[in-house]
């Protein structure tokens, strides 16, 4: 199952200084420190898909490419990559497996511990090209206005994430390995999706699922768009996957592409 609930307790310090080898001393200290072995297998391991468990309030994947690596998709808030580290050691995986991170798009949900997974992997860093001005600091990580703007001041306040120019620059179509970039703009201007091409599709905030697991469109007050968001549901809903993982809520396990398309056809509802 793709759905954990396992939490671990063990917290890692963040240390913004100097940058290390993907196998280093503080990479290990940070493997050692967690209680791996309590943390739940959460995977379709066939498909090599696998869900990080515990991540708090956004949801992050990592996807397996054989011979190219391991994808990292999404890297939740500051703080999450001794949770990161600690799971790729049950799926016997090390740091420097991790050849690229993905971002859907620069929210600090989703970009908070970007920046370090990077320098404790080696990995390159890539992020939709209208997006990674946000996530490099050349523009405000967020901007919304109404509710969601009051809502980004609130969280900020607590949450800073330290930014960073990505190594790559995501246009639609562009492959990660096998991987293939669809752009699908709305929840922000760069949002990407990233689609294991008959496996699976991580969407980030385009979708969410409720607690009973039905599909939503992305937060209306989080959302530049709402008009691109269903735009980009609508072209995201001729592909064919069998799992769409979102950034908040339960993955959708089986026969995900058929849902979406029945979504799209019902007005965005489920």
């Amino acid at each position: 199952m793709l759905d954990c609930n396992a939490r671990p307790t063990a917290s890692h310090e963040e240390d913004s200084g100097a940058t290390w080898d993907a196998d280093d001393e503080k990479a290990q200290s940070i493997l050692s420190s967690g209680p791996a072995a309590f943390i739940t297998s959460c995977m379709q391991p066939s498909q090599g898909v696998y869900q990080i468990p515990d991540m708090g309030i956004s949801n992050a994947y990592l996807l397996d490419v054989g011979e190219q690596g391991t994808v990292l998709v999404d890297t939740g808030t500051p703080g999450k990559n001794q949770k990161i580290l600690s799971y790729l050691t049950t799926i016997g995986k090390k740091p420097s497996d991790v050849t690229y991170i993905v971002l859907t798009h620069p929210d600090a949900d989703h970009s908070g511990s970007a920046a370090e997974m990077r320098r404790l992997t080696g990995a390159k860093l890539a992020i939709g090209a209208l997006d990674a001005p946000r996530l490099s600091g050349e523009k405000k990580l967020k901007e919304v206005g109404g509710l969601g703007g009051v809502m980004v001041g609130v969280f900020g306040a607590f949450m800073q994430v330290e930014r960073t120019k990505p190594d790559i620059e995501l246009d639609d179509g562009s492959t990660v390995g096998p991987l293939t970039i669809i752009s699908t703009p709305g929840h922000t201007d760069g949002s990407i999706c990233v689609l294991k091409p008959g496996a699976a599709i991580c969407v980030g905030d385009l979708l969410r699922t409720d607690g009973s697991g039905k599909l939503q469109l992305a937060s209306p007050n989080m959302s530049r768009s709402m008009d691109e968001v269903r735009r980009s549901t609508e072209k995201i809903s001729k592909l064919e996957f069998s799992m769409l993982l979102p950034g908040h809520g339960k993955p959708i396990e089986s026969d995900a592409s058929k849902r979406l398309k029945a979504f799209v056809a019902n007005g965005f509802r489920e």
